[in-house]
């Protein structure tokens, strides 16, 4: 009964801390999913405030874009009163010209003869009163038509200044406008560019965080799935020990009986007593022999061959896998102890520590497990094959498969199963 009771109570302590381990991992996966929640809720506010400036941006462009055709519309416009204009300009040059010929022609009719050269001596070269009245009547329309096309001459000219000044100053404000416009379009298109840069950057950190989440709700699950599974397994193994130690209990209680009877024979019987002393040696012999049986009786062989053959298999890494369809890294070496030795090592890398006599690494032997981290908090297990490599079942989105020792990827320290 007290080895039974010393068993109980080991078994109860590799529970709970098999429980404390569980329960720390659900544990860390909360606070995760806490912290990366808040996160997402952060990156949405602003998230928020960028569309929100993005639409106004979008909305200045808009307008932006509406005023560049505004103001092209009136170059267009502007270019057109230029044209009208040039052909304004050159009629009223044609026209100027004209009156320039038209006033030399008149000037020329005042010298009536060659020898006058005035509109005095034209008049006073009358012949008769008549004459003279005729004369003078002619001066006075040649006087008056010259000084009307003159009065003309300068209205024209001071109209094609003006118009010329108008035009070039209109032109001038107008290219200045579209300058300024595009210039406003081409900054608003900067910004355009660089709130939708941010959006994304955003977006993508969003993505980043919810696809924490679900691997940390990944975790959370398979960590109560794993407490479960091993609450079940050091269930099954607490009564399969108890069974076992009832069993040794028993054993003993009939040895004490048998050895006793014996002993009472040999008082009764003293010729037989050298031949019950020969049989209790030759019996403890076979015991001796018996028990270095079953401690080298692991065909460490039989558990490489295997290891190196599921490794050919394409099995994927499975979080808490134990089965063919996938495996997690303690899952691999328990499945593989289990059909090539007939041995139960426990279900995760802690567990399998206590079936082992630990050795460095340099030590180990074919069959042999490999472990990552500190002794008593392992995180990762392989199986030893010889010459630096090991099978393993590495991590998501990769296979069952055989690794070489190197710097960056090497076990703490190896452990023999006993």
């Amino acid at each position: 009964m007290k080895i039974n009771n010393k068993i109980a109570k080991v078994m109860m302590m590799t529970a709970t801390l098999i429980g404390m381990t569980a329960v720390a991992e659900q544990a860390n996966a909360s606070d995760s999913i806490t912290d990366l929640t808040s996160t997402i809720t952060k990156l949405n506010s602003k998230s928020t405030e960028v569309t929100a400036k993005l639409a106004t941006i979008n909305d200045e462009i808009d307008s932006t874009k509406a005023e560049v055709k505004s103001a092209k519309d009136d170059a267009a416009k502007l270019e057109s009163d230029q044209y009208k204009l040039g052909k304004k300009i050159s009629r009223l040059n044609v026209e100027i010209t004209q009156r320039d010929s038209q006033l030399s022609d008149q000037t020329r009719a005042l010298q009536v003869n060659g020898n006058t050269s005035s509109m005095v001596e034209f008049v006073s070269d009358s012949k008769s009163v008549v004459d003279a009245f005729k004369r003078v009547g002619t001066v006075t329309t040649l006087v008056g038509a010259g000084q009307k096309a003159a009065k003309q001459q300068k209205v024209d000219k001071a109209e094609v200044k003006a118009d010329k000044v108008e035009l070039d100053k209109k032109a001038l404000a107008q290219e200045k406008t579209v300058k300024e416009y595009t210039n406003k379009q081409a900054e608003l298109a900067v910004k355009q560019a660089s709130a939708n840069t941010l959006k994304a950057q955003i977006d993508t950190k969003k993505s980043d965080a919810q696809s924490s989440i679900d691997d940390a709700k990944a975790a959370e699950k398979a960590a109560a799935d794993t407490k479960a599974a091993n609450d079940k397994n050091d269930a099954a193994a607490a009564d399969a020990a108890a069974a076992k130690a009832t069993e040794a209990a028993s054993s003993s209680n009939s040895d004490t009986t048998s050895n006793k009877e014996t002993s009472d024979s040999s008082v009764a019987s003293a010729p037989s007593a050298n031949n019950s002393s020969a049989d209790t040696s030759s019996k403890k012999s076979s015991n001796t022999s018996s028990s270095s049986v079953d401690s080298s009786s692991l065909d460490t062989s039989s558990i490489t061959a295997l290891a190196r053959s599921l490794t050919t298999k394409s099995i994927p890494y499975v979080w808490g896998g134990k089965s063919l369809s996938g495996f997690d890294c303690s899952g691999f070496t328990s499945y593989v102890y289990a059909h090539a030795a007939g041995k139960s090592i426990g279900g995760y890398t802690v567990a399998q520590e206590g079936q082992v006599s630990y050795e460095s690494v340099s030590q180990a032997q074919p069959g042999d497990l490999l472990f990552w981290g500190s002794k008593g908090s392992s995180y990762h297990v392989a199986i030893y094959l010889g010459g630096s490599q090991f099978a393993e079942a590495p991590t998501e989105g990769q296979n069952v498969k055989i690794s070489t020792m190197s710097a960056y990827w090497k076990p703490d320290f190896a452990g023999r199963v006993k």
